[in-house]
């Protein structure tokens, strides 16, 4: 990786492959039941869709393409899973994210046979990749502060945690990194083929797995593209009226388009996440108030919605050992946004800001999203950790590094 030495990239994946090791651990010990432990249940359930693959090999190819995927036939696999048909989900429309994970596992199954670190050294690639393709996405704009950009993407607690696991979100990584990177190259190098067909994968891969990671890209994508084609000076104002456009689009499309209605969305998620809670009698459920599908609801949530993603658990709410990494976590962010407060510097480079409030758009829409729809502080911090790498990403590019850094050096002499 530019910036790095040569060895980098296999001493960060040996790390990623130590959490996701450490956080496999964790859930054995303390999450007994593997039915429910996120880590583990679908995993466990790919195991019956793949035994197809000896008996039955057409049933199991279907199953993992998704052939003919609502036939009674399928059944006869289907009802042995825990989480292929799930009693606290809401049918809101949207593909169901489980079902693909249990696919992917079953395909990995092939070569892995079934031993689980073989599936979390897949997994810490799917993410390795795409962070690698976001950190050389930024550092054209941070060339002189690599190894601070380079923690701020591979090394931040949450995204070496729920980044390095069997779960959804190394997938999500990985076609964050595929968008951003696409996006960046077809905007500022040169525009090749591939770049829109890089992106449209990715935009599929979101349908299926996390729909809600598109969405908040959506209006930071399209105003950092505006910004580039057209040349705006008035970057800040192009950001946030794409900001505001796109939530009155998302409040009213209902009327335009009936099929797609947003805030019904956002509500159904938060009753599905909370049917979770309760089935599963998750000890860390939010008192917030329960969402409606309505304009006056949402708004009444939001500035609690934004403080709960960014802040929570803080380390008054930390109860057990996840909580408590997550709680330093947040007081750690707490502290760097305020020296990014007092450490603010109007960026000058019209393209360096535009990618500064790309970054700042999208943690905004993911943090508010995750915020009114997750009533979990576990879940929370695990849905809200592919903004985290963005959001220190802004803190860099609209702070006075070397400021910072000669900040850094006079408390160390001062010590010595």
């Amino acid at each position: 990786m530019p910036g790095l030495p040569n060895y980098s990239a296999v001493v960060i994946y040996l790390i990623k492959f130590a959490a996701g090791v450490a956080l496999a651990w964790v859930y054995k010990e303390y999450y007994t039941d593997r039915s429910t432990a996120d880590m583990y249940k679908l995993f466990d359930d790919s195991k019956f869709m793949y035994e197809a693959l000896s008996d039955k090999p057409a049933d199991f190819f279907k199953m993992v393409i998704g052939l003919d995927n609502n036939s009674p036939y399928f059944d006869q696999y289907y009802l042995k899973m825990n989480n292929w048909y799930r009693p606290y989900d809401v049918e809101t429309g949207i593909y169901n994210d489980t079902r693909t994970l249990i696919r992917l596992n079953a395909f990995v199954r092939i070569f892995s046979f079934g031993v689980y670190s073989v599936h979390i050294l897949v997994w810490c690639l799917f993410s390795m990749l795409g962070l690698s393709l976001v950190y050389r996405t930024f550092y054209r704009f941070l060339p002189e502060y690599s190894y601070l950009l380079a923690g701020s993407v591979f090394l931040l607690p949450s995204v070496l945690c729920w980044g390095s696991g069997v779960l959804k979100e190394g997938v999500v990584l990985l076609l964050m990194g595929v968008f951003i990177s696409a996006l960046f190259r077809w905007t500022l190098v040169h525009f090749k083929w591939k770049y829109p067909l890089m992106i449209a994968i990715s935009i599929f891969g979101f349908y299926l797995l996390k729909v809600y990671i598109l969405i908040a890209l959506i209006p930071g994508s399209l105003a950092f593209v505006s910004s580039r084609l057209w040349g705006f000076k008035r970057v800040r104002s192009l950001f946030v009226g794409s900001l505001i456009i796109f939530g009155l689009a998302g409040c009213f499309i209902q009327y335009v388009i009936p099929p797609i209605n947003l805030l019904e969305l956002i509500a159904f998620k938060q009753q599905a996440i909370l049917r979770l809670a309760y089935y599963t009698d998750s000890g860390s459920v939010l008192d917030i108030n329960p969402l409606e599908p309505n304009v006056f609801s949402m708004l009444r949530n939001t500035p609690e919605a934004l403080f709960n993603a960014a802040f929570r658990p803080s380390l008054i709410d930390a109860t057990n050992m996840l909580q408590w990494m997550a709680a330093i976590e947040n007081a750690f962010i707490l502290l760097c946004f305020i020296l990014s407060i007092g450490l603010y510097k109007p960026q000058q480079d019209s393209v360096k800001r535009a990618a500064a409030w790309f970054c700042l758009s999208f943690v905004f829409l993911l943090f508010l999203i995750m915020g009114l729809s997750t009533p979990i502080l576990g879940t929370l911090v695990r849905f809200r950790m592919p903004a985290l790498p963005f959001m220190f990403i802004a803190f860099m590019l609209f702070s006075d590094l070397p400021r910072l850094i000669a900040l850094k050096n006079e408390l160390l002499n001062n010590e010595k």
